[in-house]
């Protein structure tokens, strides 16, 4: 990574920051403000976009639900569109009317609400409305010179006589007054009461004491005619619901458009944001960040060719926090986004990837070890990267799943499981023939169990001494080559010597490799003793030191060592459920029911334990590698490379490769 510096007229900032952008090779930082300089302030304009890239995203969200594209998975894996910068320009220029589309698309949306929350509010009505179906006058009524009509229900079950008796016995003086139930329930009585007006104060007064409540919305009309018109209304605003989705479903075809937006208003504030960190004048700005060293010179020539820019390529001082930006081949840069999910190399790191990857999809397919679902992985991620030719992150990371299928495949046939046992369980039951070996080398669910799990405590050892040897190779780089040898070899003695100990007590092993194993194994132990703490001061200092240390040793690579007997777990359980799907699909004796019944049970069973143990296998292998690998020698806290780039799902440019 090589810094680099900018400076140019004023005028000329947004068409380099512009091709910078296209470029996307140069991240631009902070840096210390030159006197008689200052900065660009773009919250404004951030704002104001970001406000508009939410306008966007929300018509776009609108029209995905009345017009959904049709897209498959393979299309969520193709990269973006070639487009020419003049034809961007030209697309850019219909952002204005894209945007008032986008209006458009909300502004029906929120009509269609509108009109879906009138429709509640009118069948309510309606549905209060119904218990007056039976009263033939309005329920606003007025009065007549002598008469009032008083409408209203109680909170009971009522007839006319209990009504009339309440009144007679609370207000013996109410006499010319007629009641009418005209619906009655448990929990509700509506009664219309026509009486003198000028006792229709103390009617009201009276028949509130019964918990008697006028209702609070009245209509000029009857109840019938008043569900009428709320029925018309509701009718209206169905048709208004229909015009709309209507109109939204013809804005289908503009979704490309809206997506476009999204993309250039996303080029925009990167940009803003970019311009904040240059300092300006009235005449010059000054640019300062960082460039991959593989595009530095092709980049300074194209700002050169192009502006009257002057450009200085310099080497990072010990002082600048350098960004970080990893580069492998096809077989380790896959596994790059699971380093960085942890944490980016920092200064005094190498980047892990290419040892990691390769333990990392050995590690996968111990843990998966079926053939057959690794057969499923390698084709569908085979199919996706021949028919979609997905680029960038979404092509590692298929490739990491490709060569996760190929590891699973292979332990697959060592262990000797393809969909479980189906191969026999189809030789038995509907080729009549007698089972056969299935595995190549070890039987995990058989004889061989033991002996599998002293080979994944083998291979998490090989994993632990490359960690160790990669450390004491930084060791040696930065100039301590004793702490180099004797940190290194002397776990290289202590534990490799301890291992065949160990293992004795399991197997079987030849008496003289368990001898020589011990003297070595006690070299080691004297080794840590005499130089683990060769930093402290004094003889007793560093005896102790050194004792601590040998019990930090013993206790870690222990609990180390046994953590890998998941490579084992893992695929047992993925072999033991496969098997058992298998079988719970040929219990029935009757061959009809139960092939239909094994082909119901195999997709839906292993479909599952596909699903459960592919995820299990991914946390375990991340596992394996943060925290027993990683332990041993990286440090991390490395920054991502973050260029100025087009950040696209829909397009990118021709003639300015976007490789940020």
């Amino acid at each position: 990574m090589l810094k680099i510096e900018l400076i140019s007229t004023l005028s000329s900032s947004k068409d380099i920051i512009d091709f910078l952008q296209r470029r996307g090779v140069v991240e631009i930082s902070e840096h210390e403000t030159p006197e008689s300089m200052s900065n660009f302030d773009t919250a404004i304009n951030v704002s104001q976009l970001e406000k508009m890239k939410n306008t966007a995203s929300a018509a776009r969200e609108v029209l995905g639900f009345y017009a959904p594209q049709g897209g498959g998975i393979l299309d969520s894996f193709k990269p973006p569109v070639p487009i020419e910068l003049k034809d961007f320009l030209v697309k850019e220029d219909e952002s204005d009317s894209t945007l008032s589309l986008c209006y458009d698309i909300l502004d029906l949306e929120k009509r269609i609400i509108d009109s879906k929350a009138e429709i509640v509010r009118l069948e309510t009505a309606n549905a209060s409305l119904s218990v007056w179906e039976k009263l033939d006058v309005p329920l606003k009524s007025n009065s007549t010179k002598f008469t009032s009509l008083i409408i209203g229900t109680f909170p009971d079950l009522q007839t006319e006589s209990s009504v009339k008796e309440r009144l007679a016995e609370n207000n013996p003086d109410l006499e010319s007054y007629d009641i009418e139930i005209v619906y009655s329930s448990d929990v509700q009585s509506c009664a219309a009461v026509l009486c003198l007006k000028s006792e229709e104060s103390k009617m009201l007064e009276a028949l509130r004491t019964m918990g008697f409540v006028k209702p609070a919305d009245s209509a000029d009309c009857t109840a019938k005619e008043a569900q009428k018109l709320n029925s018309e209304k509701i009718e209206k605003l169905n048709k208004n619901i229909e015009s709309c989705t209507e109109k939204l479903k013809s804005y289908g075809d503009k979704a490309e458009k809206i997506d476009f937006l999204m993309d250039c208003l996303d080029m925009r504030i990167d940009k803003y944001e970019a311009l904040e960190r240059i300092s300006v004048t009235d005449n010059i700005f000054y640019a300062s960040g960082f460039i991959p060293e593989r595009y530095a010179e092709k980049t300074v020539k194209q700002l050169e060719d192009k502006f009257s820019a002057a450009v200085n390529i310099s080497e990072p001082t010990d002082e600048e926090e350098v960004p970080v930006l990893l580069k492998n081949n096809s077989f380790a840069s896959p596994v790059e986004g699971i380093t960085e999910m942890y944490s980016l190399p920092g200064k005094h790191d190498i980047d892990p990837n290419a040892i990691m990857g390769f333990f990392y999809y050995v590690f996968f397919g111990m843990m998966f070890s079926d053939a057959g679902y690794g057969l499923l992985m390698v084709i569908a991620t085979a199919i996706v990267l021949i028919k979609a030719k997905p680029e960038g992150e979404k092509r590692k990371t298929v490739l990491m799943y490709l060569y996760c299928g190929i590891s699973t495949m292979f332990w697959g046939i060592m262990f000797g499981s393809f969909f479980g046992d189906v191969i026999n369980i189809i030789r038995v039951n509907y080729l009549h023939l007698p089972e056969m070996r299935l595995y190549v080398w070890l039987n995990p669910q058989g004889d061989d169990l033991m002996t599998t799990m002293l080979f994944c405590f083998l291979f998490g050892i090989i994993h632990l001494f490359v960690g160790v040897a990669i450390k004491g190779y930084m060791e040696w780089k930065d100039g301590d080559k004793f702490g180099a040898i004797v940190d290194t070899l002397s776990i290289f003695m202590a534990v490799g010597g301890a291992a065949p100990i160990c293992a004795g007590m399991i197997i079987e092993m030849p008496e003289v490799i368990t001898m020589y194993a011990k003297y070595i194994a006690l070299a080691g132990v004297v080794l840590i003793i005499l130089t683990a703490g060769r930093a402290s001061k004094g003889v007793f200092g560093k005896l102790g030191a050194g004792l601590y240390a040998l019990y930090n040793t013993v206790s870690g690579y222990l609990s180390d060592i046994l953590s890998y007997s998941r490579l084992l777990a893992l695929g047992l359980v993925t072999g033991i459920i496969g098997s058992v799907v298998n079988m719970m699909g040929t219990l029935p004796k009757n061959m009809i029911v139960k092939t239909v019944l094994f082909i119901i049970v195999f997709i839906f069973g292993h479909t599952v334990n596909f699903g459960i143990n592919v995820i299990g296998a991914y946390v375990h292998t991340n596992r394996l590698q943060y925290v027993e690998f990683f332990s041993r020698f990286y440090e991390g806290g490395g920054n991502a490379f973050a260029p100025l780039k087009v950040k696209s799902k829909t397009f990118e440019f021709k003639e300015e490769t976007n490789n940020g």
